[in-house]
């Protein structure tokens, strides 16, 4: 017996096998698949099928209603498409009249966003302003409205005849413009309700890094004899690059897709000549204008969405490298 329990004892372990690799975790596959599939089917495939559209023949309501439409290609090379809707719209002066238009638009707009957000935080961080938190609820307000509620709420205001602010501009003895009928005008009014739909974003944003800034460094600006605007150009602009800056390249971004307020209030119009691009005809409108309003054009239309969603990716890339906003993920 005691033999016995030694040469048991002496047996060495089963230890079991280690499978090579790691196994498939199924549990996270299950919740990632029906996240995988809806990107796929909401982001990938669109983008995917516009860039398909705009290498066909797919222009003019007749290849639409029939279906009859394919991929243009090479002369006797059937495999090479030709990106004839490209050469197209690269051709196009209305193209470039539309691009430049906007770029200065997203500009002048973003310059005011800063500019009247800046204003109002510099406002309400000031201590000696009573009733703070009321004013910074109202200010907010116009952000928080849904934008074709304000577009139609201006329109009205910009009403040559009718409009609240012609009728006080008469009432003073001041000339009042036909808004939303005159191109220049109609330009002027998008971009005040733009800057009146965008400043409360600035404002949250820089009244956030304005409560950020230390004290101690105002103060010493203050034992060096500096006033308030040599310590707002010195100390206080520089000091919230770091929170204006991701801001000045999202609005630029969000201001090159603005489509709704501008078609409710003037469609891309008014229009001086036939065939050309309106006084307020900006990338997204031009673009809707172009594909479901008149000639439906849909292959040129698919060819300008890819193009606008390159440049806007390009700005995208450059958003995250300045914000670092995917850094964290990666370390």
């Amino acid at each position: 017996m005691a033999q016995q329990a030694a040469g048991t004892q002496s047996q060495p372990t089963a230890v079991p096998k280690r499978r090579s690799g790691r196994g498939i975790n199924w549990t996270a596959v299950t919740y990632l698949v029906p996240a995988v599939i809806g990107m796929l089917l909401i982001n990938i495939f669109p983008i995917l099928y516009t860039f398909y559209i705009s290498l066909t023949n797919r222009n003019g309501p007749a290849r639409f209603a029939e279906g009859k439409y394919q991929i243009t290609t090479v002369e006797n090379i059937p495999w090479l498409p030709d990106f004839r809707n490209y050469t197209r719209l690269l051709g196009d002066s209305g193209f470039y009249i539309v691009f430049g238009k906007s770029v200065l638009y997203a500009f002048i707009c973003v310059f005011l966003f800063f500019s009247v957000g800046l204003t109002f935080a510099l406002i309400l961080n000031n201590p000696y302003i009573k009733g703070r938190g009321i004013m910074r609820t109202l200010m907010i307000l116009p952000w928080a409205v849904p934008y074709w509620i304000t577009a139609l709420i201006w329109k009205f205001l910009f009403h040559d005849q009718f409009g609240p602010i012609n009728q006080i501009l008469r009432g003073v003895g001041l000339p009042a413009p036909a808004w939303l009928l005159d191109g220049t005008w109609a330009f002027v009014a998008i971009t005040i309700v733009n800057v009146w739909l965008s400043y409360p974003f600035f404002m949250l944003i820089l009244l956030g890094g304005l409560q950020s800034i230390p004290d101690d460094i105002y103060e010493a600006a203050d034992l060096d004899g500096a006033n308030y605007w040599t310590k707002l150009r010195s100390l206080t602009i520089p000091l919230l690059r770091p929170v204006a800056l991701p801001a000045i390249i999202l609005s630029i971004i969000t201001t090159l897709k603005i489509f709704e307020t501008i078609w409710m209030m003037t469609k891309g119009g008014p229009y001086s000549l036939p065939g050309r691009p309106g006084a307020t005809e900006l990338l997204i409108v031009w673009a809707y204008n172009q594909g479901f309003q008149t000639n439906l054009r849909f292959g040129l239309t698919a060819s300008f969405s890819v193009v606008v969603f390159i440049m806007l990716l390009v700005l995208t890339l450059v958003y995250t490298r300045v914000t670092n906003a995917t850094k964290a993920v990666y370390e």
